[in-house]
């Protein structure tokens, strides 16, 4: 009688657990095709960007020259967000292997 119960208790908390594994995939996987997205975007906008940095500059305001800058320090974190994100991607296949 108590094997039943215990069988009984297990099979519902696999089944539990069961489901809420299931419904946190379903967020991660989704969570994953978002970051390719962005991941899609931030590529076209890093060449658009290195495109820009490679025209030269006909201006010799400090203005423009400080906005220049800007543009190379986005230029420069957009290449390592995405790097950091590859390298997350990469390490989660890893894993599943």
């Amino acid at each position: 009688m108590l094997i039943t119960i215990l069988a009984i208790v297990l099979f519902i908390v696999c089944v539990i657990e069961s489901f809420v594994i299931f419904r946190l995939s379903r967020i991660i996987f989704g969570f994953e095709d978002k970051i390719e997205e962005c991941l899609d975007v931030v590529d076209e906008a890093y060449g658009s960007i290195a495109e820009v940095l490679e025209k030269p500059l006909f201006f010799d305001s400090p203005e423009i020259r400080e906005v220049l800058n800007q543009i190379r320090k986005t230029n420069v974190a957009l290449l390592e967000m995405a790097g950091n994100l590859a390298e997350v991607r990469d390490v989660a296949d890893n894993v599943e292997e």
